[in-house]
Protein backbone atom coordinates (compact mmCIF):
# COMPACT_ATOMS: atom_id res chain seq x y z
CA UNK A 1 0.00 0.00 0.00
CA UNK A 2 1.12 3.53 -1.20
CA UNK A 3 0.46 6.28 0.89
CA UNK A 4 0.26 9.46 -1.32
CA UNK A 5 0.54 13.23 0.59
CA UNK A 6 -1.19 15.82 -0.89
CA UNK A 7 0.95 19.22 -1.10
CA UNK A 8 0.42 22.59 -2.21
CA UNK A 9 2.95 24.46 -3.59
CA UNK A 10 3.85 27.85 -3.43
CA UNK A 11 6.20 29.86 -5.86
CA UNK A 12 7.24 32.98 -3.78
CA UNK A 13 9.09 35.38 -6.55
CA UNK A 14 11.26 32.11 -6.61
CA UNK A 15 11.14 30.54 -3.55
CA UNK A 16 9.57 26.94 -3.41
CA UNK A 17 7.26 26.59 -0.40
CA UNK A 18 5.28 23.46 0.40
CA UNK A 19 1.74 22.71 2.32
CA UNK A 20 0.51 19.71 3.49
CA UNK A 21 -3.01 19.96 2.10
CA UNK A 22 -5.82 18.74 4.02
CA UNK A 23 -9.67 17.77 2.59
CA UNK A 24 -12.53 18.48 4.55
CA UNK A 25 -15.82 17.98 3.27
CA UNK A 26 -15.00 17.86 -0.16
CA UNK A 27 -12.41 21.15 -0.10
CA UNK A 28 -8.75 21.63 0.76
CA UNK A 29 -7.47 23.36 3.44
CA UNK A 30 -3.92 24.27 4.82
CA UNK A 31 -2.93 25.11 8.47
CA UNK A 32 -2.04 29.04 9.12
CA UNK A 33 0.48 28.23 11.79
CA UNK A 34 2.77 26.67 8.70
CA UNK A 35 1.47 29.26 6.13
CA UNK A 36 2.78 32.02 8.66
CA UNK A 37 5.75 30.73 10.08
CA UNK A 38 7.07 29.99 6.08
CA UNK A 39 5.83 33.66 4.59
CA UNK A 40 6.56 35.50 7.58
CA UNK A 41 3.12 36.56 7.94
CA UNK A 42 1.91 38.43 11.86
CA UNK A 43 -1.03 35.93 13.55
CA UNK A 44 -3.20 36.60 16.03
CA UNK A 45 -6.25 34.43 17.56
CA UNK A 46 -8.95 36.44 19.77
CA UNK A 47 -10.16 32.92 21.33
CA UNK A 48 -12.84 35.07 23.31
CA UNK A 49 -14.16 36.79 20.42
CA UNK A 50 -13.05 33.66 18.03
CA UNK A 51 -11.52 35.85 15.56
CA UNK A 52 -8.34 35.94 13.82
CA UNK A 53 -6.16 38.09 12.10
CA UNK A 54 -3.42 37.78 9.82
CA UNK A 55 -1.18 40.74 8.31
CA UNK A 56 1.38 41.84 6.26
CA UNK A 57 1.01 44.82 4.01
CA UNK A 58 -2.33 44.67 4.92
CA UNK A 59 -4.53 43.20 7.64
CA UNK A 60 -7.19 40.20 7.30
CA UNK A 61 -9.85 39.38 9.46
CA UNK A 62 -11.53 36.22 9.62
CA UNK A 63 -13.82 33.52 11.77
CA UNK A 64 -13.85 30.15 11.52
CA UNK A 65 -16.95 28.40 9.97
CA UNK A 66 -18.05 32.17 8.32
CA UNK A 67 -17.18 32.68 4.42
CA UNK A 68 -17.47 36.64 4.83
CA UNK A 69 -13.45 38.22 5.80
CA UNK A 70 -12.35 41.47 6.16
CA UNK A 71 -9.83 42.84 4.33
CA UNK A 72 -8.89 46.28 5.81
CA UNK A 73 -12.45 47.88 5.65
CA UNK A 74 -13.61 45.67 2.43
CA UNK A 75 -15.66 42.69 3.16
CA UNK A 76 -15.78 39.58 0.59
CA UNK A 77 -16.98 36.46 0.60
CA UNK A 78 -15.24 33.22 0.47
CA UNK A 79 -16.72 30.20 -1.42
CA UNK A 80 -15.89 28.33 1.36
CA UNK A 81 -15.02 29.77 4.95
CA UNK A 82 -11.86 29.13 7.13
CA UNK A 83 -11.93 26.24 9.84
CA UNK A 84 -10.78 25.29 13.00
CA UNK A 85 -9.69 21.83 12.97
CA UNK A 86 -8.42 20.12 16.52
CA UNK A 87 -7.83 23.79 17.82
CA UNK A 88 -6.32 24.84 14.49
CA UNK A 89 -6.77 27.56 12.50
CA UNK A 90 -7.33 26.06 8.56
CA UNK A 91 -7.78 28.07 5.32
CA UNK A 92 -9.36 26.99 2.40
CA UNK A 93 -6.81 26.69 -0.98
CA UNK A 94 -9.72 27.43 -2.91
CA UNK A 95 -9.38 31.43 -1.73
CA UNK A 96 -5.53 31.21 -1.09
CA UNK A 97 -5.19 33.76 -4.21
CA UNK A 98 -7.27 36.29 -2.94
CA UNK A 99 -5.62 36.19 1.09
CA UNK A 100 -2.19 36.03 -0.17
CA UNK A 101 -2.65 39.19 -2.61
CA UNK A 102 -3.93 41.16 -0.20
CA UNK A 103 -1.76 40.38 2.49
CA UNK A 104 1.33 40.98 0.75
CA UNK A 105 0.00 43.18 -2.19
CA UNK A 106 1.28 41.37 -4.48
CA UNK A 107 -0.32 39.43 -7.56
CA UNK A 108 -1.24 35.61 -6.60
CA UNK A 109 -2.27 33.09 -9.21
CA UNK A 110 -3.21 29.95 -9.54
CA UNK A 111 -1.01 28.56 -12.47
CA UNK A 112 -0.89 24.60 -13.23
CA UNK A 113 -1.75 23.90 -9.42
CA UNK A 114 0.75 25.77 -8.29
CA UNK A 115 0.05 29.46 -6.50
CA UNK A 116 2.82 31.85 -7.98
CA UNK A 117 3.05 34.92 -6.35
CA UNK A 118 4.66 37.66 -8.97
CA UNK A 119 5.43 40.84 -9.43
CA UNK A 120 4.43 43.34 -6.40
CA UNK A 121 1.24 44.69 -7.50
CA UNK A 122 0.73 48.50 -7.34
CA UNK A 123 -2.63 48.65 -8.40
CA UNK A 124 -5.14 47.72 -5.95
CA UNK A 125 -8.87 48.11 -5.91
CA UNK A 126 -11.24 51.00 -6.32
CA UNK A 127 -14.42 51.97 -4.79
CA UNK A 128 -17.22 53.78 -5.05
CA UNK A 129 -18.91 56.59 -2.76
CA UNK A 130 -22.09 57.81 -4.64
CA UNK A 131 -24.64 60.53 -3.44
CA UNK A 132 -27.36 62.81 -4.96
CA UNK A 133 -24.76 65.80 -5.79
CA UNK A 134 -21.29 63.78 -5.59
CA UNK A 135 -20.14 60.65 -7.55
CA UNK A 136 -16.33 58.97 -6.57
CA UNK A 137 -14.44 56.46 -8.03
CA UNK A 138 -11.68 56.34 -5.51
CA UNK A 139 -8.26 53.70 -7.25
CA UNK A 140 -6.34 52.52 -4.48
CA UNK A 141 -2.50 52.52 -5.92
CA UNK A 142 0.71 52.88 -5.08
CA UNK A 143 2.10 56.52 -4.93
CA UNK A 144 4.60 55.86 -7.22
CA UNK A 145 2.06 54.60 -10.39
CA UNK A 146 2.20 56.89 -12.80
CA UNK A 147 -0.80 58.42 -14.17
CA UNK A 148 -2.27 61.12 -16.71
CA UNK A 149 -5.53 62.38 -16.84
CA UNK A 150 -7.38 64.51 -19.62
CA UNK A 151 -10.72 65.08 -21.45
CA UNK A 152 -10.86 63.93 -25.09
CA UNK A 153 -13.37 63.83 -27.69
CA UNK A 154 -16.49 64.66 -24.94
CA UNK A 155 -15.35 61.55 -22.47
CA UNK A 156 -12.71 61.66 -19.69
CA UNK A 157 -9.80 59.14 -19.91
CA UNK A 158 -7.10 58.27 -16.95
CA UNK A 159 -4.09 56.45 -18.04
CA UNK A 160 -1.97 54.59 -15.74
CA UNK A 161 1.60 53.59 -16.69
CA UNK A 162 2.65 50.12 -15.94
CA UNK A 163 -0.17 49.12 -13.85
CA UNK A 164 0.18 45.37 -12.19
CA UNK A 165 -3.40 44.49 -10.78
CA UNK A 166 -6.01 41.64 -10.79
CA UNK A 167 -8.36 41.82 -13.48
CA UNK A 168 -11.18 41.00 -11.09
CA UNK A 169 -10.39 44.68 -9.70
CA UNK A 170 -12.28 46.18 -12.81
CA UNK A 171 -15.31 46.61 -12.94
CA UNK A 172 -16.86 48.28 -15.82
CA UNK A 173 -20.51 49.48 -14.46
CA UNK A 174 -21.81 53.30 -14.55
CA UNK A 175 -22.81 54.63 -11.05
CA UNK A 176 -24.17 57.88 -9.78
CA UNK A 177 -23.08 60.80 -12.31
CA UNK A 178 -21.08 58.72 -14.68
CA UNK A 179 -23.29 56.74 -17.12
CA UNK A 180 -20.81 55.23 -18.93
CA UNK A 181 -17.23 53.33 -18.27
CA UNK A 182 -15.02 51.82 -20.72
CA UNK A 183 -11.62 49.60 -19.92
CA UNK A 184 -8.89 49.61 -22.45
CA UNK A 185 -5.81 47.56 -21.48
CA UNK A 186 -2.80 47.35 -23.41
CA UNK A 187 0.92 46.62 -23.43
CA UNK A 188 1.86 48.77 -20.32
CA UNK A 189 -0.68 51.03 -19.83
CA UNK A 190 -4.32 50.72 -18.43
CA UNK A 191 -6.96 53.41 -19.44
CA UNK A 192 -10.06 54.07 -17.91
CA UNK A 193 -12.76 56.25 -19.98
CA UNK A 194 -15.71 58.13 -18.48
CA UNK A 195 -18.67 59.79 -19.55
CA UNK A 196 -20.85 61.99 -17.34
CA UNK A 197 -24.48 62.82 -17.36
CA UNK A 198 -25.17 65.84 -18.94
CA UNK A 199 -21.45 66.44 -19.46
CA UNK A 200 -20.24 67.41 -16.01
CA UNK A 201 -17.28 68.44 -15.56
CA UNK A 202 -14.86 65.49 -13.74
CA UNK A 203 -11.99 65.99 -11.58
CA UNK A 204 -8.67 63.79 -10.48
CA UNK A 205 -7.38 64.66 -6.75
CA UNK A 206 -4.52 62.41 -5.89
CA UNK A 207 -4.58 61.90 -2.03
CA UNK A 208 -1.32 59.51 -1.31
CA UNK A 209 -2.62 56.08 -2.02
CA UNK A 210 -5.73 56.86 -3.81
CA UNK A 211 -6.46 58.47 -7.02
CA UNK A 212 -10.68 60.05 -6.92
CA UNK A 213 -12.12 60.73 -9.86
CA UNK A 214 -14.98 62.80 -8.87
CA UNK A 215 -18.37 64.51 -10.58
CA UNK A 216 -20.03 66.58 -8.82
CA UNK A 217 -24.11 68.52 -10.01
CA UNK A 218 -23.50 71.60 -8.17
CA UNK A 219 -27.39 73.72 -8.14
CA UNK A 220 -27.49 77.37 -6.88
CA UNK A 221 -28.55 77.32 -2.74
CA UNK A 222 -29.01 80.09 -0.49
CA UNK A 223 -26.14 81.24 1.51
CA UNK A 224 -26.61 79.47 4.93
CA UNK A 225 -23.05 78.95 6.03
CA UNK A 226 -19.90 80.92 5.26
CA UNK A 227 -16.42 79.96 6.19
CA UNK A 228 -14.55 82.92 7.85
CA UNK A 229 -10.69 82.32 6.59
CA UNK A 230 -8.10 84.63 8.94
CA UNK A 231 -4.77 84.17 6.50
CA UNK A 232 -1.89 82.79 7.94
CA UNK A 233 -1.08 82.41 11.73
CA UNK A 234 1.49 80.93 13.79
CA UNK A 235 4.83 80.44 12.52
CA UNK A 236 3.45 82.09 9.08
CA UNK A 237 3.25 85.44 9.63
CA UNK A 238 2.43 86.96 6.72
CA UNK A 239 3.31 90.71 5.59
CA UNK A 240 4.99 92.47 8.16
CA UNK A 241 6.42 95.79 8.37
CA UNK A 242 7.27 98.48 11.29
CA UNK A 243 6.13 95.85 13.61
CA UNK A 244 3.04 94.96 12.16
CA UNK A 245 1.84 91.61 11.38
CA UNK A 246 -0.82 90.54 8.84
CA UNK A 247 -1.47 87.73 10.89
CA UNK A 248 -2.32 89.43 13.84
CA UNK A 249 -5.02 91.99 11.94
CA UNK A 250 -6.58 89.71 9.50
CA UNK A 251 -7.31 87.77 12.72
CA UNK A 252 -9.01 90.38 14.52
CA UNK A 253 -11.01 91.64 10.87
CA UNK A 254 -12.39 88.12 10.77
CA UNK A 255 -13.47 87.64 14.59
CA UNK A 256 -14.97 91.11 13.97
CA UNK A 257 -16.83 89.61 10.37
CA UNK A 258 -17.72 86.42 11.93
CA UNK A 259 -19.74 88.04 15.29
CA UNK A 260 -21.39 90.11 12.22
CA UNK A 261 -22.17 87.23 10.36
CA UNK A 262 -23.86 85.61 13.27
CA UNK A 263 -25.67 88.38 14.45
CA UNK A 264 -27.25 88.86 10.42
CA UNK A 265 -28.41 84.66 10.71
CA UNK A 266 -25.63 83.13 9.23
CA UNK A 267 -24.02 80.02 10.14
CA UNK A 268 -20.16 81.17 10.32
CA UNK A 269 -17.09 78.82 11.16
CA UNK A 270 -13.47 79.73 11.41
CA UNK A 271 -10.20 78.24 10.32
CA UNK A 272 -8.92 79.48 13.39
CA UNK A 273 -9.71 81.31 16.03
CA UNK A 274 -6.16 82.27 17.70
CA UNK A 275 -2.86 82.73 16.76
CA UNK A 276 -1.78 79.45 15.18
CA UNK A 277 -0.92 77.73 11.90
CA UNK A 278 -3.24 76.37 9.59
CA UNK A 279 -1.90 74.31 6.55
CA UNK A 280 -3.31 75.71 3.60
CA UNK A 281 -5.18 72.15 2.60
CA UNK A 282 -6.35 71.97 6.16
CA UNK A 283 -8.61 75.22 5.36
CA UNK A 284 -10.16 74.09 2.20
CA UNK A 285 -10.83 70.76 3.77
CA UNK A 286 -12.87 72.73 6.74
CA UNK A 287 -15.04 74.29 4.19
CA UNK A 288 -15.69 71.53 1.54
CA UNK A 289 -16.53 68.86 4.65
CA UNK A 290 -18.70 71.44 6.33
CA UNK A 291 -20.47 72.42 3.25
CA UNK A 292 -20.20 75.79 3.39
CA UNK A 293 -21.74 78.08 0.56
CA UNK A 294 -19.67 80.53 0.93
CA UNK A 295 -15.53 80.98 1.46
CA UNK A 296 -14.05 84.32 2.69
CA UNK A 297 -10.34 84.03 3.32
CA UNK A 298 -9.02 87.95 4.95
CA UNK A 299 -5.41 89.20 4.36
CA UNK A 300 -3.29 92.45 4.22
CA UNK A 301 -1.35 93.57 1.14
CA UNK A 302 2.50 94.29 1.25
CA UNK A 303 4.49 95.79 -1.38
CA UNK A 304 8.12 96.41 0.15
CA UNK A 305 9.79 97.81 -3.09
CA UNK A 306 6.49 100.08 -4.24
CA UNK A 307 5.36 102.02 -0.99
CA UNK A 308 3.15 104.19 -2.71
CA UNK A 309 0.71 101.44 -3.65
CA UNK A 310 -2.59 101.61 -1.36
CA UNK A 311 -6.09 100.76 -1.20
CA UNK A 312 -8.37 97.56 -1.26
CA UNK A 313 -8.57 94.72 -3.75
CA UNK A 314 -10.72 91.45 -3.86
CA UNK A 315 -9.80 88.33 -5.49
CA UNK A 316 -11.15 85.07 -6.95
CA UNK A 317 -9.78 82.06 -8.69
CA UNK A 318 -8.57 81.78 -11.88
CA UNK A 319 -5.00 82.20 -13.61
CA UNK A 320 -3.70 85.62 -12.69
CA UNK A 321 -4.54 88.16 -15.54
CA UNK A 322 -1.98 90.95 -14.41
CA UNK A 323 2.02 91.21 -13.34
CA UNK A 324 0.49 92.77 -10.02
CA UNK A 325 -2.08 89.65 -9.54
CA UNK A 326 0.57 87.23 -10.16
CA UNK A 327 2.95 88.89 -7.71
CA UNK A 328 0.06 88.92 -4.73
CA UNK A 329 -0.76 85.18 -5.56
CA UNK A 330 2.74 84.21 -5.51
CA UNK A 331 2.88 86.24 -2.11
CA UNK A 332 -0.13 84.71 -0.80
CA UNK A 333 0.99 81.10 -1.96
CA UNK A 334 4.11 81.14 0.17
CA UNK A 335 2.83 79.75 2.98
CA UNK A 336 3.26 76.39 1.62
CA UNK A 337 6.98 76.58 2.75
CA UNK A 338 5.85 76.83 6.03
CA UNK A 339 3.62 73.13 5.49
CA UNK A 340 6.87 71.39 4.25
CA UNK A 341 7.44 69.50 7.38
CA UNK A 342 3.67 68.28 7.52
CA UNK A 343 3.32 67.95 3.40
CA UNK A 344 6.64 67.42 1.68
CA UNK A 345 4.41 64.36 0.06
CA UNK A 346 2.02 66.31 -1.09
CA UNK A 347 2.57 67.53 -4.82
CA UNK A 348 1.28 70.44 -6.73
CA UNK A 349 -0.85 67.62 -8.95
CA UNK A 350 -3.47 67.71 -5.83
CA UNK A 351 -4.51 70.88 -7.03
CA UNK A 352 -3.87 71.79 -10.86
CA UNK A 353 -6.61 69.63 -12.42
CA UNK A 354 -9.04 70.73 -9.54
CA UNK A 355 -9.22 74.11 -10.59
CA UNK A 356 -11.99 72.60 -13.14
CA UNK A 357 -14.55 72.21 -10.50
CA UNK A 358 -13.95 75.81 -9.50
CA UNK A 359 -14.91 77.01 -12.61
CA UNK A 360 -18.64 75.98 -11.44
CA UNK A 361 -18.37 79.07 -9.44
CA UNK A 362 -16.44 81.54 -11.22
CA UNK A 363 -19.39 83.48 -11.89
CA UNK A 364 -20.70 83.35 -8.57
CA UNK A 365 -17.14 84.24 -6.80
CA UNK A 366 -16.93 87.24 -9.46
CA UNK A 367 -20.24 88.07 -8.04
CA UNK A 368 -19.58 88.01 -4.40
CA UNK A 369 -16.21 89.72 -5.05
CA UNK A 370 -17.49 92.36 -6.48
CA UNK A 371 -20.50 93.26 -3.59
CA UNK A 372 -17.70 92.96 -0.98
CA UNK A 373 -15.23 94.91 -2.84
CA UNK A 374 -17.29 97.69 -3.76
CA UNK A 375 -18.80 97.83 -0.19
CA UNK A 376 -15.46 98.01 1.43
CA UNK A 377 -14.69 101.22 -0.75
CA UNK A 378 -17.81 102.98 0.29
CA UNK A 379 -17.19 102.40 3.86
CA UNK A 380 -13.76 102.58 4.14
CA UNK A 381 -12.59 104.99 1.97
CA UNK A 382 -9.93 102.78 0.41
CA UNK A 383 -8.52 103.38 -3.06
CA UNK A 384 -10.42 101.17 -5.28
CA UNK A 385 -8.01 98.56 -6.63
CA UNK A 386 -10.73 96.45 -8.09
CA UNK A 387 -11.66 92.95 -8.39
CA UNK A 388 -8.98 90.55 -10.01
CA UNK A 389 -8.19 86.97 -10.42
CA UNK A 390 -5.55 84.87 -9.34
CA UNK A 391 -5.15 81.13 -8.36
CA UNK A 392 -4.09 81.48 -4.93
CA UNK A 393 -3.83 78.04 -3.20
CA UNK A 394 -6.18 78.79 -0.33
CA UNK A 395 -9.25 79.53 -3.19
CA UNK A 396 -8.97 75.71 -4.51
CA UNK A 397 -10.89 72.39 -4.01
CA UNK A 398 -13.28 74.67 -2.68
CA UNK A 399 -16.74 73.58 -4.01
CA UNK A 400 -18.60 76.91 -3.57
CA UNK A 401 -17.61 80.11 -4.30
CA UNK A 402 -14.57 81.31 -2.88
CA UNK A 403 -12.98 84.94 -2.76
CA UNK A 404 -10.03 86.85 -0.72
CA UNK A 405 -10.42 90.08 0.84
CA UNK A 406 -6.69 91.90 0.50
CA UNK A 407 -8.13 94.95 2.91
CA UNK A 408 -5.13 97.78 2.74
CA UNK A 409 -1.15 97.65 2.64
CA UNK A 410 0.46 97.82 5.27
CA UNK A 411 3.68 98.93 3.52
CA UNK A 412 1.90 101.89 2.34
CA UNK A 413 1.95 104.81 5.28
CA UNK A 414 -1.87 105.72 4.94
CA UNK A 415 -2.97 101.99 4.46
CA UNK A 416 -1.28 101.45 7.65
CA UNK A 417 -2.46 104.13 9.83
CA UNK A 418 -5.69 102.93 9.28
CA UNK A 419 -4.71 99.48 10.14
CA UNK A 420 -3.86 100.54 13.51
CA UNK A 421 -6.77 101.69 14.22
CA UNK A 422 -9.29 99.57 15.81
CA UNK A 423 -12.35 101.19 14.73
CA UNK A 424 -11.08 101.06 11.51
CA UNK A 425 -10.89 97.22 11.49
CA UNK A 426 -14.41 97.59 12.36
CA UNK A 427 -15.38 99.56 9.73
CA UNK A 428 -13.73 96.66 7.60
CA UNK A 429 -15.67 94.06 8.74
CA UNK A 430 -18.95 95.08 8.73
CA UNK A 431 -18.20 96.58 5.21
CA UNK A 432 -17.27 92.62 3.91
CA UNK A 433 -20.50 91.69 6.08
CA UNK A 434 -22.49 94.11 4.00
CA UNK A 435 -20.94 93.09 0.94
CA UNK A 436 -21.81 89.32 1.81
CA UNK A 437 -25.07 90.42 2.90
CA UNK A 438 -25.79 91.69 -0.46
CA UNK A 439 -24.37 88.47 -2.30
CA UNK A 440 -26.61 86.62 -0.56
CA UNK A 441 -29.71 88.12 -1.22
CA UNK A 442 -28.99 86.95 -4.33
CA UNK A 443 -29.46 83.39 -3.22
CA UNK A 444 -32.87 83.88 -1.37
Amino acid sequence: MILILLSLTIDFSGSIYTFKEYPIGGEKYIMVDALVKKMHLSFHYDNDKGVMTLQKERLITLIPDNPFIRIEKDIHQLVVPPLRLGGKPMLPISSLDLILSSLLNKKAVFKNGILEIETSINLYGIKWTTEPSLTRCSIECSPTLKHFFSKNNGEWVLTLFNPIYNKEILNTTARGLINHIEIEEGDGFLKIRFKTKDDLPMDMIRKKKLLNIEVRKFEKRKIKTIVVDAGHGGKDPGATHRGIKEKVLVLEVAKKLASRLTEDGFNVIMTRTKDEFIPLKERTRIADETHADLFVSIHCNAAPNKKSMHGAETYFLSAAKSNWARTVEATENAAVRFESENSADIPDLDYILNDLAQTQFLEESQQAAIYIQESMIHRCNLYNRGVKQANFYVLRLNYMPAVLVEIAFITNVKDRKYLRDGKFLEKAANAIAEGIEQYAKEHL
